[in-house]
């Protein structure tokens, strides 16, 4: 790289501003680090609106490829020196390599569900890092979307970070309120499935009629009673040792494979 790097201050001061969640929903841009991440945002489509490179530490070819493509595009090239790198990265030790990236979550009424369709409902999630497992553990139960509401976040770095760039891949949408959302499932025909200590049925013994969303609550409280109330399935993960609860993306995990383990074998 000959050419003399444009002014990396502005852009210092750009990715400093992307810390707060408001500059990125109002903006509706995200920043990411890593080699996966900026080539999952490729490949996904979404348009990188710069991309910031440390040449001292980047050594991959795919990434130096991936940085061409990315200016070919239109994307800002940012130089920065390895000290001003450490200064925006997370990591303890970067790759050299991060893209702010034009993504964000999509109105709910414009998701149309199909037939056989899995969806996942993130309600309040305030962990990032379980965000981004949740999005990622839908990716790998072959699901098709991932609804989110009130405090959850899919901009944050973390989240992005977690999802090993799913999020780039699987659909990500917002609902506005829990009216919208269940008025969404009742206008598609979407059946409802919560996890609740309080179920009668365990989770096995459920019926599976697709499409189907299963809701997930926060970390602390999980879904509000209201809302497990108001959903179609209300079934209970056997707990058969001493813990008394697991781990919200863990169990988002094992619901999401048994309705694919029924839906597969024909069970309804």
């Amino acid at each position: 790289m000959s050419e003399q790097p444009r002014s990396s201050r502005r852009w210092l001061e750009r990715v400093r501003s992307l810390r707060d969640r408001a500059t990125r929903e109002r903006e509706g841009v995200c920043y990411v680090e890593g080699i996966r991440q900026v080539l999952s945002a490729q490949e996904g489509d979404h348009p990188l609106e710069a991309i910031l490179v440390d040449p001292a530490r980047l050594k991959s070819e795919v990434a130096w490829e991936a940085i061409a493509a990315a200016r070919e595009a239109g994307a800002e090239y940012v130089v920065l020196t390895t000290r001003e790198f450490e200064r925006i990265s997370s990591r303890d030790n970067p790759v050299g390599i991060a893209a702010i990236v034009r993504w964000w979550a999509g109105p709910l009424e414009a998701l149309t569900p199909v037939p056989e369709g899995l969806y996942l409902v993130a309600d309040d999630v305030r962990d990032p890092g379980n965000l981004g497992t949740l999005i990622r553990t839908l990716d790998a139960a072959g699901g098709q979307a991932v609804i989110v509401l009130a405090g959850t976040d899919p901009t944050h770095q973390n989240a992005l970070r977690a999802s090993l760039g799913t999020t780039f891949r699987v659909p990500v949408y917002r609902a506005e309120s829990h009216e919208a959302l269940f008025g969404w499932f009742a206008r598609h025909g979407v059946t409802t499935i919560a996890t609740s200590a309080k179920a009668t049925h365990p989770l096995w013994e459920m019926p599976v009629r697709m499409p189907v969303a299963v809701l997930v609550g926060n970390e602390g409280d999980g879904l509000a009673a209201e809302i497990v109330e108001r959903c179609d399935l209300r079934v209970a993960i056997p707990m058969l040792g001493t813990a008394t609860s697991l781990n919200v993306s863990v169990a988002a995990g094992i619901v999401l494979y048994e309705v694919r383990r029924k839906q597969s074998s024909g069970h309804n």
